[in-house]
């Protein structure tokens, strides 16, 4: 993707935020609370990106059936299994939300695979999660160093802290 037409699609969700982000650095929708999103960049020489956050479900039970990005050519979501004492990648296609439970995308458990990314270290870009029965909920997301938590980020005050709309 053309770096001058991600920046404006961030532009243009940033003009329809329904609200600034708080302090937690949270977006929420129909009681869906994301905190946390980032994405580490693909490694040298490759051209998967990886997608982490936190989601509070404070509604009735749901499901992340997915999530789209104008950054990457194709998104799954994935989990790890242990498959005779070796761990493996697997794609999922969903991602229980029992009401009043927090799930979190994290390296080693449920994830987000963003294969032919246009990702690099220190941009941003919008990440749409569907659900089974909430709205879309459409959030902008750093792209930050594997490792760093966007929290240290916006802790710091280098971070634009994005915001969210519905679809």
């Amino acid at each position: 993707m053309h770096p001058v037409f991600k920046t404006l699609t961030a532009v243009a969700v940033s003009a329809f935020a329904l609200s600034a982000c708080n302090a937690e650095h949270t977006h929420s929708g129909e009681g869906i609370e994301i905190s946390n999103a980032r994405i580490n960049p693909p490694l040298p020489g490759q051209t998967t990106a990886v997608a982490f956050m936190r989601l509070d479900n404070h509604g009735d039970d749901d499901r992340l059936l997915s999530i789209s990005t104008p950054a990457s050519g194709r998104v799954e979501l994935h989990t790890h299994t242990e498959d005779g004492g070796v761990m493996k990648m697997r794609r999922v296609e969903g991602i229980a939300l029992p009401h009043g439970e927090t799930i979190d995308l994290k390296p080693g458990s449920y994830h987000v695979m963003m294969f032919d990314a246009d990702a690099a270290l220190g941009d941003e870009t919008v990440l749409t999660l569907d659900f089974e029965t909430a709205e879309d909920l459409t959030i902008v997301a750093p792209i930050i160093m594997r490792g760093t938590l966007a929290e240290d980020k916006m802790n710091k005050g280098d971070m634009d802290h994005g915001s969210h709309t519905k679809k």
